[in-house]
Formats: structure tokens, sequence, C-alpha cells
């Protein structure tokens, strides 16, 4: 029988809408061993009260920490995994669904692996939904054009990644990894797959676990961004300081010959100052964009039109 502790942290601003109906989704979960870890970013509408509500009745699952100034996204999330001292550590959205084997699931894959001192990192495909709760797709992953070699697969991780943090679970050894966030990230779940993908294992789980709800004020992935002409369209991770993340990440941690050719060509198609053809060639080298020739010929076209 697996019995090992689970800290869920959740990091909340202004989500009164969804709260309770994710705070239910977790509650309700098949494996019980695990306690919510939140902290609010100084939010402004109810979010405070229904967690104050939902810790009074479970006094023994859920803690709640409250910032003293605003730190952001990623800074609050990098705050509540320096407090998660359970062997697992799963992140949460305020505005999800979780289905009732999230954990469980993920407690079974990561179990199969008994060297604590390897970090590991699992993750799930969603079904994505919109503010209503309706369902929109079956499959994140066949949406996105996403997909995920069972082996290492370092250029993935590098540039469409889709490793949503909101199926992540990892064990310690990748929190270690993975602290402190880069000054400039933005995106703090990329920063985790990357590490782990260099450092440590990843389980991929190709059924969805969560219901993701996508709206217009997602931080990320809203339907937007799918609206972009080719005029107007903004290159993939051109504008979230993803070179100077990168640029951490060879500070930190050790990278074979392999490694680096594969790094310095993203890098090189960030700084977008080198040969158009050569830039457009690594959308073919290497698994840096999404999968899907439609996308990629709008990719090509928009890399043709950009100015260096």
């Amino acid at each position: 029988m697996i019995n090992v502790k689970i800290t869920i942290i959740l990091a909340t601003y202004n989500g009164e809408k969804y709260l309770e109906e994710l705070l239910n989704s977790i509650l309700n979960q098949l494996y019980k061993e695990f306690k919510i870890v939140i902290c609010d970013d100084i939010s402004t509408d109810k979010t405070l009260n229904i967690l104050e509500k939902y810790q009074n009745k479970h006094t023994n699952k859920i803690e709640i920490y409250q910032n003293k100034k605003q730190l952001g996204v990623v800074k609050n999330f990098e705050k509540l995994i320096t407090l998660a001292d359970t062997e697992y550590i799963a992140l949460c959205d305020q505005d999800d669904v979780w289905h009732e084997n999230k954990l469980l699931e993920a407690i079974k894959c990561l179990e199969k692996k008994k060297e604590r001192n390897i970090p590991l990192l699992f993750h799930s495909d969603l079904k994505i939904v919109n503010s209503q709760g309706n369902i929109v797709s079956n499959s994140f992953f066949k949406k996105r054009g996403y997909a995920f070699p069972k082996k290492q697969c370092f250029d993935v991780m590098l540039g469409r990644s889709g490793v949503m943090g909101n199926t992540m679970v990892f064990n310690q050894a990748l929190k270690n990894k993975v602290l402190p966030f880069p000054e400039k990230l933005i995106v703090h779940d990329y920063w985790i797959a990357l590490v782990n993908e260099l450092e440590g294992e990843r389980f991929t789980y190709i059924e969805p676990l969560i219901n993701y709800r996508m709206h217009e004020s997602n931080t990320s992935n809203s339907f937007r961004h799918e609206k972009q002409s080719l005029s107007n369209i903004t290159l993939p991770y051109h504008k979230i300081h993803r070179k100077s993340v990168l640029e951490v990440f060879k500070e930190r941690f050790h990278l074979n010959p392999e490694e680096l050719i594969i790094i310095d060509a993203f890098m090189d198609y960030l700084s977008f100052k080198k040969n158009k053809l050569y830039l457009i060639g690594l959308i073919f080298r290497y698994n840096f964009f999404r999968l899907g020739l439609k996308y990629k010929l709008k990719l090509i076209g928009a890399m043709i039109w950009k100015k260096k």
C-alpha cells in the first residue's frame, strides 16, 4: 500500500469565482495522503474568506499564508515550493478542476522509482474547458500539437515544452535542483520541466487528469494567442526573457557537448541575428517548435516577415 505524503501548493490571487470548485475536487481525491499549502498574493476579492472557510472545515489538510507584499505568480510559487517539506510536491492553479484519480495516478508512476536522489517529474494531459466549464477539447496535447518521447528530449523542453505546471507532481530531489528560480523567469513550469529533463526522469501520462479552464484572464495559453495574424505575430519565446533564463541554466548546470550545441542553436533563434535560412532550418533540425505542418509554415512566414 502506498503511503507517501504530498504537499499540494496553490498560489491564489482574486480567484473567488472558481476556487470552491477547485478545492472540492482536491478534497475528493482518491489518494488522501496530502496537505494543501496556500499562499495568497493580497487578493482584494473574497478569496481569503473562501480559503478560511475551507480551512475551518479541514484544519488538518489546509495551511494558509498571505504575502505582506505582492510577489506575482512565479515568486509566489517559488515561495510555496520552498515551504513544501513532503516527499512529493504537486502544483495547482486556482481555476482548474482535478479528476479524482489525479494524485493516485501520479503517485503510482513516481513510486516505481525508488532512488530518492534522482529528480522525478510526473505530468499529464488535460481537458480544456471554457469559463462555464464546458469541454472545448478532450486533449490539450492534441490540440496544441504536443508529443513527448519517453526518453530524454532536451530540445523539446527548450522550446515548446508542453509540460503544464498545474499537472506537475515532483520530488524533493527536483525541488533542490530548481531553486532558486532565475531572476527574470516568467514561466515557472518551463524552468522546472527543463531542469528535470537535464537532471532527472520524466513520466508523461497521456490521459487527462485535469479540466484546464482557458479564458481571457489566464496568465498563459489564453485563446487570444491563437488569433494572431502573420503581420502582428510575436515569434514564440521571444518576449519572455527566455534567453536570460537559459544563460542562468548554462551557468548552473553541467551540459555535455551535444546539449551545448542544442542550447546554443536555440539561443541563436532567440537572438535572431544569424542568416534567416539557418534560423528557418532550426524548425526542422530540432524539436523546439510545435508539431504540425500548418503551424510550421505559419512560423516560417513570420520569420521571413520579421525584421532583424
